[in-house]
Parts: structure tokens; sequence; C-alpha cells
């Protein structure tokens, strides 16, 4: 009952009028350029009241944010076919879902799901998977990684290069991508960081969607857009103290600052200027650049992190994932 009455709260401070009696009330001073209906969304959400994560230990945290975390997601897609899998990790089986949808290509992406390292599901991505399955006409792969702090780093990792080590092998006739939104981008990146090292097959694409790529978390955008815009600096702490575990290398656990990103797949990535990890989004996008990585950074101003799960119900966040979509289209089906 509180998801769907949450569901209906959110989809009608979306549209008219709440919409734009809610956005007045965000659209000011330094949220000026935000996007009118993320704007509403955000004052609605202020006026619910809902606890934040940071406030929960991680199981509850997991069951709150499988019912509640994505309001506006898009409406699930039909597929030509939906398996279930599982592949030898490491620390046990694990479980991938295969989307294929209607006139699939050859082409596959792996795709790992955000959550902090400590959130997340193939269910709860699966409206996100299937939508960009249907619209790039790829494989999709979603992975089931293990989270913190009952699995802690690199565990996440030794899964995603698992999973890709099996499929890459499978995959024979075309390209082959992996791809993840925030903590997702993290191990994005760093299955791109282990196929160097593995001698491996190489990701054709790397996408990383508002990736998390440092764990420092020094950057000025982090306290900047510390408060308000869904993900917050107390969550991104929380997130880090219960993937990582005590006493960890930050800087080592870093994408963003190993010491050489020479031979980085290309890459697409996405941020969004409204985003506590925006920052590190963007100085990655021109670290790879400046190493010699073919980069397409997309930003998008007006957008908060997370609006992958907005696409439903915001239409300049289900603009930018279209976008995205082409985008990924384009750079697998370039010969």
């Amino acid at each position: 009952m509180r998801d769907l009455l949450f569901r209906g709260a959110a989809r009608a401070a979306l549209a008219p009028p709440l919409v734009h009696v809610l956005a007045r009330s965000r659209r000011r001073g330094a949220d000026r350029d935000l996007d009118r209906q993320v704007a509403a969304l955000l004052a609605g959400h202020r006026l619910l009241r809902l606890p934040p994560l940071d406030s929960m230990d991680p199981p509850h945290a997991r069951a709150f944010a499988e019912a509640a975390l994505s309001p506006v997601e898009v409406a699930p897609v039909a597929m030509a076919e939906v398996t279930d899998t599982t592949v030898a990790g490491r620390g046990g089986p694990i479980p991938v879902r295969i989307f294929v949808p209607h006139d699939a290509s050859p082409h596959w992406i792996v795709y790992l799901h955000g959550g902090g390292g400590v959130i997340g599901s193939i269910r709860s991505a699966e409206p996100a998977t299937r939508w960009i399955a249907a619209r790039t006409r790829c494989i999709v792969a979603s992975v089931e990684y293990r989270l913190g702090p009952e699995h802690p780093h690199p565990a996440a990792i030794e899964d995603a290069c698992a999973v890709w080590d099996a499929l890459s092998a499978r995959v024979t006739d075309g390209r082959l991508a992996v791809a993840g939104d925030s903590f997702g981008g993290y191990l994005a990146a760093q299955v791109d960081h282990h196929t160097i090292a593995a001698r491996g097959r190489r990701p054709d694409l790397q996408v990383l969607l508002y990736p998390a790529v440092d764990w420092t978390q020094s950057l000025p955008s982090i306290d900047r857009l510390a408060d308000g815009y869904l993900l917050t600096r107390a969550m991104l702490q929380w997130f880090r103290t219960h993937y990582l575990g005590p006493g960890a290398d930050l800087r080592a656990a870093s994408p963003m600052l190993w010491p050489d990103q020479r031979g980085a797949a290309r890459a697409i990535v996405v941020t969004a200027g409204y985003d506590p990890l925006v920052d590190e989004g963007d100085r990655y996008a021109e670290l790879l650049a400046r190493a010699g990585t073919e980069v397409r950074h997309r930003r998008y101003p007006s957008l908060i992190h997370g609006f992958l799960s907005l696409a439903g119900g915001v239409a300049a966040a289900r603009a930018a994932v279209d976008q995205l979509c082409g985008d990924i289209r384009e750079l697998l089906g370039a010969r």
C-alpha cells in the first residue's frame, strides 16, 4: 500500500497543475536550472518525509529501495525471451538474467546495476534493462553481484569480472559492451581495467552512467550538492562505509585515481548537473580522453543522479536515456 501511495504521489507531482506549484518552490537560486519536473519531484519527496537510506541498516535499506526508490521508472517492455542463468564465481554461483529483445542484433551488453555496492538487484534494475535492450536492440545480461557489508570490496568486482569473462567467451558473432549506472558504472570501469591486466577480451564499449569513480569523495560537487537531490553526501558516506569496510585504500579502489588511464576501451560517460558525483564523472571523462581513449561525454545540466529510474515520468530523463541508447546503438553498430 505504501508503495502504491508513493508512486501515485510521485506521478501526481509531475503532472499539471501540481507540477507548476511544486516546481516553483524549488527552482530558485542555485536550483534555477533544475528541470521543472525533477524540481517538483524533489519538492514532493521532501513533503513526504521519507526516511533516508543512511538511517537504516543495509537489509532494511534494500527492502525499502526495492519498494519505493523508483516511483516513476519506465514501464516494463516485452521481450522475445528472458532467461535466468548463473555464472561460476569465487563466492558461488552469480545470478544473471538475460533479456533478448524482439529483432535483437548480435551485440551484447553486460549490465551492472547501481546501489553503492550495498543495495540494488536484477529485479530493481529490470525496467531499465528491458528498456535499454529494446531501444538498443542488444541482448542485455543483468548481473546480481554480491553486496556489502556481507561481501565487502572487492567481491562485487570479482563477480562482475567473472560474468564478463564467461559471457565474452560465449559472444562470438557480435560486439560486447559493459555498462552500468552509479556504482554499476564503477564496476564497468573495473571490468575494463581487468581485461587489460588479464589480457582477456576487451569491451568494444564501456558505458558509465553517472559513475561513482572516486571513493575519496573529495571533489567540490560532493559538498556543493550535499543535500536535497535524492543522493546525499551522508548517503554516499554510508555506502562507502558498508561497501569498502574499515581500513580500505580509498585511492587504490578509485578508478579516477589510478596512475595510468591508457588503453581504456572506447567510452560513453553520462553525467548530471545536480548530482553530487558530477565532478568525478566529468573528471573521469576528461582523464580518459587525455589518455587517448575515444570518449563521448553527455552532460545533462538540469538532471539529478539516478535519472535512469525517472524516465517513466520525467520527460528530460526519458530523452536522455533514449539518447544514450542511440549512442550505444551507433557505437556498437559502427564498423
